[in-house]
């Protein structure tokens, strides 16, 4: 069933801001299984905004209806006011959403030009046109350049395959295509899983440098620690909802906590 008015007023007040993708209404079900049950979310532009969640929330369901790999039953889809069908992850690229998944999709045996273009590679062609092969310096070129000027993070040797790069720097890969195939949104599935901390840290940095040049980004992950050092905003679902959407300054982390849980925590030690 669809988010009732007693759910949205247990949210803090948020700001009001220029949206760049809503949801409402989403329904999604599998079978005897409701996966979202009436979904309502706002990513605004230029924001960080982080949704948690419990397993088995509807994260990763409400994801695939943006990337259009699943097909929502019911609800819209709305994109800079106006309402869209997204019927096929191509389309959702082509409308400028761009999600990273922790499988980052990167083809180990390729080196970094071919996996920064991968599905788009730059050619150059030969004896007017009837020779055509991969332009790797062209590509090698602007895939440094991105990754070190926009995403801040340096290749030093961009002919190694990526099976011998670290997960941080497979990860700056990715991010590094989504923005070079000028993505509006951004949506990263759980970025800092499986690394160290230096790598961590590096993810943590790469998100806020991308929120200081404007663009927006959807970040599902399961670590709150990371969420309130780069959120602005925090959307918590819980059984198929979103529940709260609130600012990080105006909720501690007991308290998202306690939204995960679907109940509200206070900061009173329990009766003895």
């Amino acid at each position: 069933m669809p988010a009732t008015d007693a759910d949205r007023q247990a949210s803090p007040a948020i700001d009001a801001g220029e949206v760049l993708l809503s949801l409402k209404g989403v329904q999604k079900s599998f079978g005897g299984v409701q996966a979202l049950r009436g979904a309502d979310l706002e990513v605004r532009k230029g924001e960080v905004l982080a949704l948690v969640g419990d397993n088995g929330a509807g994260k990763s369901t409400l994801i695939k209806a943006i990337m259009g790999v699943h097909q929502p039953d019911a609800g819209s889809i709305v994109l800079e006011g106006r309402e869209i069908t997204v019927a096929h992850p191509d389309q959702a690229r082509r409308l400028g959403i761009e999600a990273i998944y922790q499988d980052l999709a990167l083809v180990g045996t390729f080196d970094l030009a071919r996996n920064f273009f991968l599905g788009r590679e730059k050619m150059k062609s030969y004896l007017g046109g009837l020779i055509r092969v991969l332009d790797r310096d062209a590509m090698r070129a602007e895939a440094l350049s991105v990754l070190e000027n926009r995403v801040g993070i340096a290749i030093h040797n961009p002919y190694a395959s990526a099976y011998v790069l670290s997960g941080g720097q497979r990860q700056a890969i990715a991010i590094g295509r989504a923005i070079d195939s000028d993505a509006r949104l951004i949506i990263m599935d759980e970025p800092t899983a499986a690394l160290g901390v230096e790598e961590t840290e590096r993810v943590l940095a790469i998100i806020s440098r991308l929120r200081d040049q404007g663009l927006t980004l959807l970040v599902i992950s399961h670590n709150l620690e990371h969420v309130f050092r780069c959120a602005d905003r925090i959307a918590v679902m819980h059984g198929g909802r979103v529940t709260a959407q609130m600012r990080r300054e105006d909720v501690t982390r007991q308290e998202v906590v306690g939204h995960i849980m679907g109940s509200r925590l206070t900061d009173e030690a329990p009766p003895n």
